[in-house]
């Protein structure tokens, strides 16, 4: 595989590590607890091969900064929900 490849790769990764990490930070210094996950519908939460599939799946905050990306090249984003304080 090119070097060009790899580094890209890399690069996605990163972007969207601290995309994500932005987002819960913001949503975690406004109070929010409960985040709902945008994913592909075949991304596990821990790898594609993972049978929890989060995409439209609640998950606290904490949750999902452990797990802000499953893979390289992985479009995970959350989006805060200021409605939910329980659990469903």
């Amino acid at each position: 595989m090119p070097v060009r490849v790899w580094v890209e790769a890399a690069m996605l990764a990163k972007s969207a590590v601290a995309y994500n990490a932005g987002t819960l930070n913001r949503a975690r210094d406004a109070g929010m607890q409960y985040m709902e996950a945008f994913d592909g519908a075949d991304c596990g939460w821990t790898s594609h091969q993972d049978t929890d599939k989060p995409n439209g799946m609640l998950r606290t905050v904490e949750d999902a900064a452990a797990w802000p990306i499953s893979h390289p090249r992985c479009r995970r984003a959350f989006g805060p929900r200021p409605d939910v304080r329980e659990p469903v």
